[in-house]
């Protein structure tokens, strides 16, 4: 689990020196160029959510257009993650082009550079320093996993594996 918490160390780094102390604040395509990657929605196959490319040393992340906004948002911060953590290891090579990709078989982060990416993704988007003050703004009877979705932007499956991840259980909470 240490490279897990480097993960979640190294985007607390990005968060902070972006001065973005808030979920609000979280905009991927933002931190994306401030991490001098140039992402774009793409016109992608319908398995393929997004992927990364380095040519000519310059990074790029394409994004499917067709997909959800948070789903779009988390494929971005999971492709930030292949930037951040892997540019140096690519899964293959073919004519000076490094290419990373995230399909289906990335969300059930079977290989660990997926599970890496992922962790990456997560932590980016979902802070556990603004889960932990977010979760005390919870109003009483409403559905945890449903107001800090909606809170993050991010989809229910994101939160529910983020808090589970984060050891929260809100089992019997409402």
């Amino acid at each position: 689990m240490i490279l897990y918490k480097k993960i979640e160390e190294k985007t607390f780094s990005i968060l902070s020196e972006l001065n973005i102390d808030a979920p609000n604040q979280i905009d991927v395509l933002k931190i994306a160029e401030y991490l001098g990657v140039d992402a774009k929605p793409a016109t992608l196959d319908s398995s393929i959510s997004g992927l990364f490319v380095i040519k000519e040393q310059k990074p790029y992340i394409r994004y499917n257009e067709n997909e959800a906004p948070q789903r779009q948002k988390f494929t971005i911060a999971h492709e930030l993650g292949h930037f951040v953590l892997h540019k140096d290891t690519p899964l293959f090579v073919d004519k000076n082009e490094t290419v990373l990709y995230r399909n289906l078989d990335s969300t059930t982060g079977e290989l660990l550079k997926e599970k890496e990416a992922n962790s990456f993704a997560a932590s980016l988007l979902m802070p556990k320093v603004f889960i932990e003050e977010e979760i005390k703004k919870i109003p009483a009877g409403t559905d945890p996993i449903i107001y800090l979705s909606d809170v993050f932007k991010v989809s229910t499956q994101a939160m529910n594996y983020r808090l589970n991840n984060l050891g929260y259980s809100f089992l019997g909470m409402f």
